[in-house]
């Protein structure tokens, strides 16, 4: 049992530590709030019993005095705390997080005691302690205190108002009451004090939980969305998406006359290559054809997996000359770099076919792709390794 209260103790503490930063933020953003309110509190308080409208008696005066001269140095303090709260705010990705604890404490610790300086001067003229009970209420309320700040600073508080109460409350009866009513309300300062901290960072927690959520939901579908236009063996444009390339590159030739050219790669041999070193031999094979495509064609060409060992390759403003060049360029390349294996070097080639669609002659993809896989045909029967290119005629369904 023991172990797992220290257990749950160190979790709080490391919780605690982690959302320390965000903690501190909040506290600053409410203490130059709190510090304005407070400053503002003060003077209306010193203004009034400086004008003195109850009457004067020599008690009175000296009760008066000592009530103005606690408002001003609050007023004072607090104007010294909210300055660089302030400034604290404005730069908190900078303000080290110690120097934002610090504020906090302070304002913490001038509440407590300006509670407990008010209650010892009104036992000149009252026994109530209630402005020690506003100030422990307030301070649990305004600054969001860490459970072992808040403990030392209650015990410390507790300390000084018996002290105070032993120093200003000359009535027996009425101190010994007064010091039980200052621990109750120690008591309940730090149990509000307890209750805000564990709320707060429950929130924090959850919002942190809700925002890793949503990141993580950004994440899968931006996988979805990548998954549903890519294969995902290769990484290459999956035929869906290519599909929808082809279609607009096609819409604007239509505009804007320019050639076009669909390049159409089947592997050699590849039911061999399958049969002989196995299927996962055939998918490195795959890869590797992959990685030479997409990486040694122009920035604007379009390169995706067919299916099996096909692949297809937009080539936008490419026209006859300039397809076969680039067709020629990845066949030689594949031919010189081959795939390593455990027992040596497995060399690969492809056969290619291209159908070439010159600027400002009309056709469609399902044209293109017919021509396209006649120029492949062309090639595998041709004796393989090869290029071939078929031009789409001016008029729709012939090729040259």
């Amino acid at each position: 049992m023991s172990r797992t209260w220290l257990q749950r103790l160190q979790h709080s503490i490391a919780v605690n530590d982690a959302l320390a930063l965000a903690v501190a933020r909040e506290n600053l953003r409410r203490l130059y709030f709190a510090a304005a309110f407070a400053v503002a509190f003060d003077l209306i308080h010193i203004l009034v019993f400086w004008l003195n409208l109850q009457g004067s008696t020599p008690e009175y005066d000296d009760w008066r005095l000592d009530i103005i001269t606690i408002h001003a140095t609050v007023a004072v303090l607090f104007s010294g705390l909210g300055l660089p709260a302030w400034l604290a705010s404005r730069s908190q990705h900078t303000t080290p997080l110690w120097f934002m604890n610090l504020l906090s404490i302070l304002a913490s610790a001038i509440l407590l005691g300006f509670g407990i300086a008010i209650t010892g001067a009104d036992q000149q003229v009252t026994s109530s302690i209630t402005p020690f009970l506003m100030a422990s209420v307030g301070a649990a309320l305004i600054i969001l205190t860490r459970p072992r700040h808040a403990i030392t600073l209650y015990i410390l508080a507790l300390g000084a108002f018996e002290v105070t109460m032993t120093l200003t409350q000359t009535t027996p009866e009425l101190r010994l009451s007064n010091q039980m009513g200052g621990l109750t309300i120690c008591g309940i300062g730090l149990i509000l004090s307890l209750i805000l901290w564990h709320g707060h960072v429950r929130n924090l927690r959850q919002r942190e939980f809700l925002r890793q959520q949503r990141l993580e939901l950004e994440e899968k579908n931006r996988q979805l969305e990548y998954l549903a236009g890519h294969d995902p063996l290769t990484g290459l444009f999956n035929r869906r998406q290519f599909d929808q390339l082809v279609g607009m590159e096609l819409s604007r030739v239509s505009r804007q006359p320019a050639p076009v050219s669909l390049l159409m790669v089947d592997l050699d041999h590849f039911k061999f290559i399958n049969d002989r070193y196995g299927h996962p031999l055939g998918d490195e094979v795959i890869r590797h054809a992959a990685s030479l495509l997409r990486n040694y064609t122009r920035s604007g060409d379009s390169v995706a997996r067919l299916g099996g060992e096909e692949f297809l390759l937009l080539l936008p403003d490419a026209g006859h000359a300039q397809a076969h060049s680039i067709a020629e360029k990845i066949r030689k390349l594949l031919e010189e770099t081959p795939l390593p294996m455990k027992d040596g070097l497995l060399y690969l080639t492809a056969s290619f076919g291209i159908a070439t669609l010159e600027a400002g002659i009309p056709s469609t993809y399902e044209l293109l792709y017919a021509a396209a896989d006649k120029a492949l045909y062309r090639a595998k029967a041709s004796g393989r390794n090869r290029v071939e290119v078929i031009e789409v005629g001016a008029q729709m369904g012939t090729f040259d």
